[in-house]
């Protein structure tokens, strides 16, 4: 092939940085043991066999269902050829796996998970898991001199790149693909010259990445300066690379997507898919004309499936087993008898070396703005990964997450080797090529659809990485009902430290309507706030946070729609506040496990009078999960010492069809029991599951300590539709208060925030 490059490459690049959007294929395999096979020898001389595997996204499990069939009628190969998905399928048997073990994988994958772009919401951390709940929207853009930068891909592939990893551990010491048990070439596309480019003397993970990086979809990969893209643009069925390889005989397995129909170009989306099917089936084409009479092509029936069709695993390998299986007579003749076989696969899938167990050094590699010492500290604080000590795969694993979870970096690869005999634990990242300037943006509404509509729009800037001790700089900008200005600094003390402190200034004004009898709108006052502050605070360990801070409030509350109230109020206050949160939610909209937690003690003293008001809120989430069904508690209460200050509610959630701030008092308490079933998922692009649920709301607001009575309290309930979109958690809803209001809700953001 005169276009085809091969390139020599270090093994210190042995993690590309992309993935094909559905070719993620790389979830099909499970880790099994490395070898050193030979072709068996027993008998006259057998042909020597090129197995070719294309590309297909989802279809591409297929070919599992092929390498079952070869297994089972014992047909060695010598060699494999492989395209993105097919890379993955190839790449996992040739480094030691069966074809039953990545059947077993492929069953217990999570696809959602799979191809989700951002970290587990257990290894985020704090800094990110508080920006979770702040925001709807979770797209986050860079801020460059010339203008905002996009991300390089649509979906992240940090998850993908793990099983990569966990699929060619059995060969992980193999520094380039002839080492491998089975020796292979995976094909990739050169984004800069659109050349065909044979990836040979790279490693097992570095080759599969490549081979599946759908520009647009997935990060290519940088590879020593070459930027690759998904083999398929080039070569989906890489006959001819493989008969470059002189084989005697090439079995190939075509399971790329054909051309959509004409309805199925309707979408933006569509047309995308359907220029890339082009290029894949013309070169396709080309590839099956060049096999000779002696070679099988093997195409399994895959009508109906698309590459996006992970979770129709069990019937795209069976279409593959079928394929195979039909041409049974002609494999046959390709068959080594048992004795040679056995020798063939035993040594495929030989077992590795035992490890070596504690950790010599530990090296960090690609930090330019992070801080090496920043990123080891985190490591040894969060995954007992340090000089010294023992260091599993799990817990190399857990390291590679933790890193991912600061948000800072678009891949992480933490992993060992060992070097005469010492165990090297070397930490490979790549910032994101957007940072150190990140822009998110936010947004919130909620009607009644009678007398409340409200919404706000919430701009984020952050500048990350100010200093070698990770200092952050954050600005937001939020608009609507609620109007805010804030901007502050994180500063760790030291790197890595879990202590902090938090200098902040902020102003803020919002309305609110004050309520007479029947919960009767009588009035409307516009509030407005300016504080300067300054926190201490420290990490609790990977699940919570505590800060201990205090500064001074600038008040003024002026009527603007008034029937008895005149002239504006001010005051001025210091104050002094204490904060302790605690969340291991698994997810921040529709929580299925762990649990939140937020304790709140606030102290001012006022000018006017010499007043002081000290207050205490609390609040507590915790859901439990059974199968599809998820029901979680959620408890509030606000109590404030001398009945001076105050805590409203209503809302959805907050006693439902009562209107927001109708209840009011300087002592209020409210329990909540919400139920939601997953009855689906959304179409792919729209966002990930829909519900629907049930709640049950009881509490009430009290102007006095004294007031409070149990039979005072309000019941309330609701039924609602809630979708996981991708613009956020989105619910169309029916509460009300028993002997009150009723109001049909819809609402966008977290109902289980204030409203």
């Amino acid at each position: 092939m005169g276009s085809a490059k091969r390139y020599s490459l270090p093994l210190a690049r042995a993690v590309g940085a992309g993935i094909a959007l559905c070719f993620l294929a790389g979830s099909i395999v499970q880790a099994a043991e490395p070898a050193t096979p030979s072709p068996p020898g027993a008998g006259a001389p057998r042909p020597r066999i090129g197995l070719v595997l294309s590309g297909g996204g989802a279809r591409g499990l297929a070919h599992i269902g092929v390498l079952k069939v070869l297994r089972e009628l014992r047909v060695p190969v010598d060699f494999i050829v492989a395209t993105s998905m097919g890379s993955i399928v190839g790449g996992a048997y040739a480094a030691g796996h069966t074809p039953d073990a990545m059947e077993a994988l492929v069953k217990s994958v999570d696809w959602d998970q799979m191809f989700s772009d951002r970290a587990q919401r257990e290894y985020l951390s704090f800094r990110r898991k508080e920006d979770d709940l702040r925001f709807i929207g979770r797209t986050e853009l860079g801020i460059k001199p010339d203008g905002v930068v996009f991300p390089r891909g649509a979906f992240g592939a940090q998850h993908l790149e793990e099983f990569l990893r966990l699929v060619s551990k059995p060969s992980g010491d193999a520094r380039h693909l002839d080492a491998l048990p089975v020796p292979m070439r995976a094909v990739a596309t050169d984004l800069v010259t659109g050349e065909l480019v044979v990836l040979r003397d790279v490693p097992l993970s570095m080759a599969m990445r490549a081979s599946m990086s759908v520009p647009g979809a997935f990060a290519p990969t940088d590879i020593d300066g070459w930027l690759l893209g998904d083999g398929g643009l080039t070569r989906n069925l890489p006959v001819e690379v493989a008969r470059d390889m002189e084989p005697d005989v090439i079995i190939a397995v075509n399971v790329g997507t054909p051309l959509l129909p004409r309805e199925g170009l309707a979408s933006a989306f569509g047309v995308a898919q359907q220029m890339i099917n082009i290029l894949t089936e013309q070169n396709v084409a080309n590839s099956i004309a060049a096999l000779r009479p002696a070679d099988i092509l093997i195409a399994p029936d895959l009508k109906g499936y698309t590459f996006f069709d992970f979770e129709s695993h069990d019937a795209l390998i069976a279409r593959g087993e079928e394929a195979a299986r039909a041409l049974a007579p002609r494999l046959s003749a390709l068959a080594a008898d048992e004795q040679a076989y056995a020798l063939w696969e035993s040594r495929r899938a030989q077992q590795p070396a035992p490890p070596v167990e504690r950790v010599a050094v530990v090296l960090t590699y690609g930090a330019v703005r992070t801080n090496p010492a920043a990123l080891e500290r985190e490591i040894e604080r969060r995954a007992g990964v340090a000089v010294g000590l023992p260091a599993t795969d799990a817990q190399l694993l857990e390291a590679s997450r933790v890193l991912y979870g600061m948000g800072e970096f678009e891949r992480v690869d933490v992993h060992a080797e060992v070097r005469e005999n010492r165990k090297i634990v070397r930490v490979e990242v790549e910032e994101k090529p957007w940072g150190p300037d990140y822009l998110r943006i936010g947004g919130r509404a909620v009607s009644d659809f009678h007398t409340d509509a409200r919404f706000s729009l919430t701009l984020q800037h952050t500048r990350t990485w100010l200093n070698s001790w990770g200092a952050e700089w954050r600005s937001e900008v939020q608009l609507g009902d609620i109007r805010r200005l804030s901007t502050g600094l994180f500063q760790p003390l030291g790197p890595g430290s879990p202590w902090f402190v938090e200098p902040a200034l902020e102003t803020i004004e919002s309305d609110s309507d004050i309520f007479g009898v029947g919960n009767r709108r009588t009035d409307r006052v516009l509030n407005a706030t300016t504080s300067a502050s300054a926190a201490l605070g420290v990490r609790l360990g990977t699940i919570g946070v505590a800060r201990l801070g205090g500064g001074h409030e600038w008040y003024r509350a002026t009527p603007t729609i008034s029937s008895r109230l005149e002239g504006s109020l001010k005051d001025t206050a210091n104050f002094a506040r204490f904060g302790l949160s605690f969340d291991t939610l698994d997810d921040a909209n529709f929580p299925r496990q762990g649990f939140g937690a937020n304790l709140r003690v606030d102290r001012r003293r006022y000018s006017t009078g010499a007043a002081t008001v000290q207050s205490y809120g609390v609040d507590a989430l915790v859901p439990f999960t059974f199968g599809r069904l998820t029901v979680f508690g959620l408890a509030a209460a606000g109590y404030s010492r001398k009945d001076a200050g105050g805590f409203s509610l209503g809302g959805f959630l907050n006693l439902s069809g009562t209107p927001i701030g109708a209840i009011s008092g300087s002592q209020a308490a409210i329990v909540s029991g919400v139920a939601y079933y997953r009855m689906g998922e959304l179409p792919r692009g729209l966002g990930r599951s829909w519900y629907a649920g049930v709640s049950l709301e009881a509490g009430n607001a009290w102007a006095r300590q004294s007031d409070v009575r149990l039979g005072d309290v309000k019941k309330a309930g609701s039924v609602f539709l809630g979708l996981d979109s991708v613009i956020g958690p989105l619910y169309l809803g029916l509460g009300k208060t028993f002997g009150g209001d009723a109001a049909i809700y819809l609402f966008l953001g977290r109902p289980t925030d204030h409203n």
